[in-house]
């Protein structure tokens, strides 16, 4: 057996480098543990329950495979914060979401449309700069109505982007706690509130409401791929409002944790610059 000695240290052919390794090992734990040192005790993070192509893929508590970008980029700036592990991901219908985030139970909400009801409860990341230097947002949503096929051309449904034509007794199409509520409200529109995305689309459908207004996301992803659906429903044009998409922390949250929060919105928006997404992100300048 060959054995080598050097400042009276004895070691076989090989110890040298196992321990090397073991010493390397060591390091990357203890970074690891230091990353892991800088996370929130909870991270618990919402995403909407419907989908929202290419952003979110797939519908209900569930992640897809592949889940879609927003989720993509989460758990790569999770996972370049070191707080993966730490993190809890989880699908919610908004009305959930915004009575968890009322309660103080959610941290971070992830696809909030600026101006929405969620967004007013929530810390939004920077405004861009006076000469648009930077922009945080991940992307844009879009809010449109959707009408019956049959019913374009009627007196009930018609919208030239400034006048909505509806009969005396018709009432705008609209998920409740959204976005597009909000903006029924705003223009003085009567309105038929549902539950959820899905139910307010299958009364459309049904030929309850007239119109459906929502974001575009939604009912864009649903036409692509139902035949039947796409022979009763269309897009009108041209659409209601464009939105900035963002990531929104609890403001109790973020007031706790301001240095995770902003190293995470960083971090996504690299991300969102690195896909090339629609409205993707700049960051400021170093």
């Amino acid at each position: 057996m060959d054995w080598s000695t050097a400042h009276g240290i004895v070691s076989a052919p090989g110890a040298v480098a196992r321990w090397c390794g073991w010493w390397l090992a060591a390091l990357l734990l203890a970074a690891g543990a230091a990353r892991a040192g800088n996370c929130p005790e909870r991270l618990r993070i919402a995403f909407p329950d419907a989908p929202a192509e290419p952003f979110l893929s797939g519908q209900g508590d569930d992640f897809a495979k592949p889940p879609g970008l927003l989720v993509d980029w989460m758990r790569a700036a999770l996972r370049e914060t070191g707080c993966l592990e730490r993190a809890e991901l989880l699908r919610l219908p908004v009305r959930r979401v915004r009575a968890m985030v009322e309660a103080g139970q959610i941290d971070l909400v992830a696809g909030v449309g600026e101006r929405g009801p969620i967004a007013a409860l929530l810390t939004l990341p920077p405004h861009t700069g006076p000469r648009r230097e930077f922009d945080y947002s991940l992307g844009h949503v879009e809010y449109a109505f959707y009408s019956r096929r049959r019913s374009v051309g009627t007196s009930n449904g018609g919208w030239d982007g400034q006048q909505l034509v509806l009969a005396p007794d018709a009432r705008v199409g609209v998920t409740a706690g959204s976005r597009a509520e909000v903006i029924a409200q705003e223009r003085g529109w009567a309105l038929d509130a549902a539950p959820s995305h899905e139910s307010a689309l299958q009364k459309l459908v049904a030929g309850r409401t007239p119109v459906l207004l929502v974001h575009s996301f939604y009912v864009d992803e649903r036409l692509r791929h139902d035949a039947a659906l796409a022979k009763q429903v269309v897009k009108l044009g041209p659409i209601v409002e464009l939105r900035r998409l963002h990531v929104g922390a609890l403001p109790a949250f973020a007031r706790a944790e301001n240095g995770f929060v902003m190293r995470m919105w960083r971090e996504l928006c690299r991300q969102s610059a690195n896909a090339r997404s629609d409205g993707a992100c700049r960051l400021p300048p170093p």
